[in-house]
Parts: C-alpha cells; sequence; structure tokens
C-alpha cells in the first residue's frame, strides 16, 4: 500500500477567509479611532497656540477664550463653546513660586466601534504657559 502525501500549495480559501477578516477588523477599529486622535493633536495645537500667545496681563478667562478661538478658527471642532468653556479648560497656578501656570485641558470623546462597542478617548493635558509666572498675572 502506497501513501502519497500531497503538498499543499498557496492558502486554503478558509486561511483566505481568516486573513481578509483580520484585516477589515483593523481597518474598521483604525477608521473609528483616527477621529479622536486627529481631535487630539488638534486640541493640543490649539493648547500649544494659545500658551505661546499669553501674556502677563491675561486673565484666565482670556486664555481660554484664546484657546477656543485658535481651535475654532483651525479645525471643525463642535465640543467647547463659549458656555461650556470652564468645564474644560482652566488654568492651573503653579505649586512653587517661579514656575509657569499650566494651561489644563480635560474632556472625554467617544466614537462607536461596534453596536454595543465604542472606543472612548480620555484626554488631560496640561502645558506650561510661557511667560507667566507664579507670581506673574492672574
Amino acid at each position: 500500500m502506497k501513501t502519497t502525501r500531497s503538498r499543499q500549495m498557496g492558502l486554503t480559501m478558509i486561511g483566505l477567509i481568516f486573513i481578509l477578516s483580520f484585516i477589515g477588523i483593523v481597518v474598521l477599529f483604525v477608521l473609528r479611532a483616527f477621529p479622536l486622535y486627529n481631535e487630539k493633536f488638534q486640541v493640543i495645537a490649539a493648547m500649544n497656540s494659545a500658551a505661546s500667545q499669553a501674556t502677563e496681563s491675561m486673565q484666565e478667562r482670556e486664555i481660554a477664550m484664546s484657546f477656543l478661538k485658535s481651535l475654532q478658527a483651525t479645525t471643525n471642532i463642535q465640543r467647547f463653546t463659549d458656555r461650556n468653556l470652564k468645564e474644560y479648560v482652566e488654568v492651573v497656578k503653579a505649586g512653587k513660586k517661579g514656575e509657569p501656570k499650566q494651561l489644563r485641558v480635560h474632556f472625554q470623546a467617544t466614537n462607536v466601534l461596534a453596536k454595543d462597542l465604542n472606543l472612548m478617548l480620555a484626554f488631560d493635558h496640561s502645558i506650561p504657559i510661557r511667560g507667566i509666572a507664579a507670581d506673574g498675572g492672574d
């Protein structure tokens, strides 16, 4: 009795379906996560712009409004408005004398990945406000 071993060459249909479904899942995840990360980088850019424009004479509200104007000028993010700006943006006083104040923005953004599965971006970022020390303007 002779046994012949057949050599498999290439992909089987099941292997091809597995690879295509894996690629599809990765593409779905990337397409759903991209807007969240894009928003994150746009907010960071607006924070840097507002922090670099801040002066000693600016009040906390003016710095927050500078952030909002910078964000509205360059993006289409609707999360931040005049009414809810205080909820998301704050100017934190430095702990030690001589250290700069911090511009802090914090929010949560979600995007639906699949039916009951959501992606959530928890954003909490602080940057130093250049030129404003703790003993400087309020």
